[in-house]
């Protein structure tokens, strides 16, 4: 259908029944947040009155739930391009079970990370009777469909204490903090590094000999003491951090301002969303998301410069993002698919 084909478009229908008719490989990046197997209603009372539900209820069947997400996520693959990935956003409640289903479909070697996401800084349900620690994180699972996959790493400022311990040397001519690094060749000979003197010390080097001697010219190497193993001076300034790691805490869901909130009850921050477009596509790329709630993903990927896909059943979730596109301005519709013949205005 030549209406699937197209993007920066919201489709008010079934998540599977609408991915069944898009091409296939046409997806750069996919990040969806289903359903939690939570067996509850959320539900958020508007000013207006009106109530915003999303329904989460399986009549405590793993086995339904788990068959249908199945379904989704074969599809969810079969639209993502060789070199695209799919986050998938779940919590303790089936985090366990998706990841055997998304093994058994994406293949365990195509799993990188389980990313731990702090949504919360404590959580205390001891006053309701709650025997358990507090549950303060959600899981993140990241996979790609091939090995050669689209990956912008980030980089984030170094701690304080970090650089009290690592860089606390300090260049008395500049006032540039600097640490020493090693300067040895990792793998020796089985690798190719040269071997030869260097100010008095004979071993396998990272550098060439000339190359050594630059450094050694422009004072980026130094021997503390005579005999010492020669070292490389690696200034601060010239570090790009430490890259991102696998546990985010300083993105809170709290951090949903009273300006981004649309009072959709799972509504996530903004900036989560970005951060994973950022590292796991390019500018314009497509962005997809199956269960794309109140929008956050499409207005993501819209502020980065990317193109979208949003899929939901919920008529007042797709009303929300339509509303959210329009406010930036976006030439976005929200479209009834053919594949089903209930109207969004009605509703």
């Amino acid at each position: 259908m030549e209406m699937l084909k197209a993007t920066n478009k919201v489709f008010c229908d079934d998540s599977y029944q609408t991915l069944k008719h898009m091409q296939s490989n046409s997806v750069d990046l996919t990040y969806i947040d289903p359903p939690f197997f939570a067996n509850r209603v959320f539900e958020v009372e508007k000013k207006s009155g009106k109530i915003i539900s999303f329904d989460d209820t399986w009549s405590n069947d793993i086995g339904n739930y788990l068959n249908y997400m199945k379904k989704i996520f074969i599809e969810c693959k079969r639209v993502l391009k060789n070199k695209g990935s799919i986050y998938v956003h779940c919590d303790w409640h089936s985090s366990h079970y998706l990841k055997v289903v998304m093994d058994e479909i994406f293949g365990y070697r195509n799993f990188h990370n389980e990313i731990v996401w702090r949504r919360h800084n404590s959580h205390n349900d001891t006053k309701q009777g709650s025997k358990h620690f507090g549950r303060v994180h959600d899981s993140i699972l990241f996979y790609s469909k091939s090995k050669n996959y689209t990956w912008n790493p980030i980089f984030q400022p170094y701690p304080d204490d970090y650089i009290k311990k690592y860089y606390r040397h300090i260049e008395p001519e500049t006032g540039r903090r600097f640490a020493y690094g090693d300067l040895s060749g990792p793998g020796g000979r089985s690798k190719g590094n040269p071997r030869y003197e260097f100010l008095g010390v004979t071993r396998y080097w990272r550098f060439s000999k000339v190359n050594m001697k630059k450094l050694y010219d422009e004072g980026k190497i130094i021997q503390t003491k005579p005999g010492n193993v020669p070292v490389m001076k690696r200034y601060l300034d010239e570090m790009p951090g430490l890259m991102l790691q696998d546990v985010w805490d300083d993105v809170k869901s709290v951090q949903v301002t009273k300006t981004e909130s649309c009072d959709y009850p799972t509504q996530k921050p903004t900036r989560l969303l970005e951060r994973i477009i950022e590292i796991s596509s390019n500018p314009k790329d497509i962005v997809l998301d199956p269960m794309c709630g109140s929008g956050t993903t499409l207005i993501a990927a819209k502020r980065l410069g990317r193109k979208f896909i949003g899929i939901d059943d919920n008529p007042d979730a797709t009303k929300i993002c339509k509303k959210r596109l329009d406010s930036f301005h976006h030439e976005a519709s929200t479209i009834k698919s053919p594949l089903y013949h209930h109207s969004l205005g009605k509703h």
